[in-house]
C-alpha cells in the first residue's frame, strides 16, 4: 500500500495570475521511490483550516529532467488549491505519495510515429511531461499538440512550450485556441470542437 512521504518544496515558479510550479526537494534515499514515468500524478496530502485534505497534480517534468514538478492551478473554491497558491514555498514541507498513473504509451528509441495530443487550461500538465519525454526518447517522431485556453495571458507553460519549439522546430507543432481572445485565424477561435477538429484534420 503505497504512503506518504515528507518532501520540501526546493522551489516555487509563478507561471500564470493564478497558477504556481512546484519543484520539490527529493532526497537520494527517495529518489528510486519517486522515480516516475511520462504521465503520472503526485497526491499532495495537508492539514489545511484542521482538514485532512488530498489532492492529485499532474507531474509536468520530463523523465529525462533533474526535477520533480507540479503545477498547481488556484480554482475558485479550492481549499486545497488555494492553500497551495498562498503557502508554498522553498523550504516548506509537504506529504506526498510515490507517483501514480498509466496514462501513457510505451517509448522507443525505434519508433518513428506521429503523436496528437489535445490538452485545455491546466490540462497540459500531463502533456507537457509526455511531450517532453517523447521527443527526447524517439528521435524519430513527430508530436502535435492542440492546446485550448481562455486567451494567451492564460497560457500555461507558454514559454517552456515556446522553446520546445525552437528546439524541436521539425518535430513538434502547436495549435493555440482561444476562447474569449481573437485571433488572426478564425479556426483557431473558440472552444475544441469536433467540428473544428474535422477542419484541422483537413488542413493537416
Amino acid at each position: 500500500m503505497s504512503k506518504f512521504y515528507p518532501l520540501t518544496i526546493a522551489d516555487v515558479r509563478q507561471e500564470t495570475r493564478d497558477t504556481i510550479v512546484a519543484t520539490f526537494a527529493v532526497p537520494a534515499s527517495l529518489r528510486e521511490r519517486f522515480a516516475f514515468t511520462q504521465g503520472q500524478h503526485l497526491t499532495l496530502r495537508a492539514t489545511i483550516n484542521g482538514v485532512d485534505l488530498r489532492r492529485s497534480y499532474s507531474i509536468c517534468s520530463a523523465v529525462q529532467d533533474a526535477d520533480l514538478r507540479v503545477a498547481i492551478k488556484r480554482t475558485p473554491g479550492g481549499q486545497f488549491s488555494t492553500w497551495a497558491n498562498d503557502t508554498l514555498k522553498p523550504g516548506v514541507g509537504v506529504e506526498v505519495m510515490p507517483p501514480m498513473g498509466h496514462f501513457n504509451l510505451p517509448l522507443s528509441a525505434d519508433h518513428h510515429k506521429r503523436y496528437l495530443a489535445f490538452a485545455a487550461g491546466s490540462g497540459i500538465t500531463p502533456m507537457l511531461s509526455i511531450i517532453k519525454t517523447t521527443l527526447v526518447a524517439e528521435p524519430h517522431s513527430a508530436f502535435t499538440l492542440v492546446y485550448g485556453n481562455r486567451a494567451s495571458a492564460a497560457v500555461i507553460f507558454r514559454e517552456e512550450l515556446a522553446e520546445l519549439k525552437d528546439l524541436y522546430r521539425e518535430r513538434l507543432n502547436i495549435v493555440y485556441v482561444m476562447s474569449r481572445e481573437q485571433q488572426d485565424i478564425e479556426l483557431f477561435n473558440g472552444r475544441i470542437t469536433r467540428e473544428k477538429c474535422d477542419q484541422l484534420f483537413e488542413r493537416w
